[in-house]
């Protein structure tokens, strides 16, 4: 039976077939590794990473011998634009593909339906994003979803930690909070809007007062110019643009940048995509972004840097977040797969993957079983915020990962 979980699915992708035996291994002994993702449309930057990622793992692994005599291959599913049927057709295609032995991606949708599918075939399905999406499904029954586990972890801080690094740039003497007023930006999608909704409650918690709010469709934006033109009218201390695409992101930064307010800008995570300097080069500086599992700076993690060297010298530039992360979850499937020895007995897989508790790029990963979320906070995976200057990524919070010190915008400081 495919539980629904609250997914809206239309009639005619549910009519879509699933047969769901299992695999049978090749003589060969390839395993596939499967990367589920929107090669395509405003979050294509973050699937080629993650398969960049995979790619680059397995090409390693696969010079050292393989696991077991087994050797990997890494495929792209390709949900295009995500939507329900183009997802569930990549999901129909991973079923039928011989040899699987994983799934790894950053997403392979932004409300997590396809976990319904997923947990039928039982293939170890490891994800990064849209956490609190996978949360609200898997802690309904997590044993259905035994199979499905995300290295990223709830995405809560999201909601709550901005106005205290407000205050800690406003005590360092770098931003000065005047009237402490905000303006927010939300984008109508699962992962932004309840990041939205929630900074909004802790920005008035906070004693902040709202001059501007609006929510943009889950589209291509290349103009923001109009609702930039209504901000300018009552310019606020802080701007909040919880866009989460790199392009659409960027399109408001270089429009911000040919009139910039005296405010404070922070843009919910696309800045940490490579795409997001590129297409900003110097206007990009200043702005400042958070991430919750992302990889700890190379400065105070060898591994990070080290992964890092590989991907540039490989791709000939660094990776964002996913590249990161999904290439962890290809070394972690290859412990899984040296204890086991079999992979296609998911089962043994799954319940090794459920006891998992290793430091990674980001930090110390163990899984919730209630949720099957990373947990997040002290000892575990940090919220962390950064600041661009010069096309470089300066973390500048929690102390304890800081590479460098917050700094005044150079909009503010003309």
């Amino acid at each position: 039976m495919i539980r629904k979980s609250g997914s809206i699915v239309t009639a005619a992708v549910v009519s879509v077939a699933f047969s769901f035996s299992g695999p049978v291994m090749a003589q060969d002994k390839t395993v596939t590794l499967g990367v589920l993702g929107a090669f395509a449309g405003p979050f294509a930057a973050d699937a080629v990473e993650g398969y960049n990622g995979a790619a680059l793992a397995a090409k390693e692994i696969n010079a050292a011998g393989g696991v077991n005599g087994y050797m990997f291959e890494v495929d792209k599913f390709d949900t295009k634009e995500m939507t329900p049927d183009a997802v569930l057709s990549a999901v129909e295609r991973l079923k039928s593909t011989d040899n699987l032995g994983a799934i790894v991606t950053p997403f392979g949708s932004l409300s997590g339906f396809e976990m319904d599918y997923v947990a039928e075939i039982g293939v170890p399905y490891m994800v990064a994003a849209n956490s609190n999406q996978y949360r609200s499904i898997i802690q309904e029954d997590p044993d259905f979803y035994k199979n499905v586990w995300s290295l990223a972890p709830s995405y809560d801080a999201y909601q709550t930690e901005l106005p205290k690094v407000i205050d800690a740039m406003t005590e360092a003497g770098t931003f000065d909070a005047g009237d402490k007023t905000y303006a927010i930006i939300g984008s109508d999608n699962p992962y932004s809007m309840p990041i939205y909704e929630g900074l909004k409650t802790a920005m008035d918690a906070a004693g902040w007062t709202m001059t501007f709010d609006d929510v943009v469709p889950p589209v291509e934006i290349n103009d923001w110019r109009v609702m930039l033109s209504q901000i300018r009218q009552n310019p606020p201390s802080v701007i909040i643009n919880t866009e989460a695409s790199s392009s659409n992101a960027a399109s408001f930064m270089n429009q911000f940048m040919e009139d910039p307010t005296d405010s404070l800008l922070f843009i919910q995570y696309a800045p940490s995509v490579p795409e997001f300097v590129d297409l900003t080069e110097e206007n990009s500086t200043g702005v400042l972004y958070n991430m919750l599992g992302g990889p700890i700076s190379g400065e105070v993690r060898p591994r990070t840097k080290e992964i890092g060297d590989k991907y540039t010298a490989e791709y000939g530039y660094d990776s964002s977040i996913y590249g990161y992360i999904v290439y962890e979850m290809v070394y972690l499937y290859a412990d899984l797969l040296g204890k086991v020895g079999d992979p296609m007995d998911y089962a043994a897989i799954n319940a090794e993957l459920a006891q998992t508790d290793k430091e990674m790029v980001h930090g110390r990963v163990k899984f919730d079983p209630e949720t099957h979320l990373s947990i997040q906070g002290d000892g575990y995976l940090p919220i962390q915020f950064y600041q661009i200057w010069d096309g470089n990524r300066v973390t500048i919070y929690p102390s304890e990962y800081a590479t460098g010190d917050s700094q005044t915008p150079p909009w503010m400081a003309k």
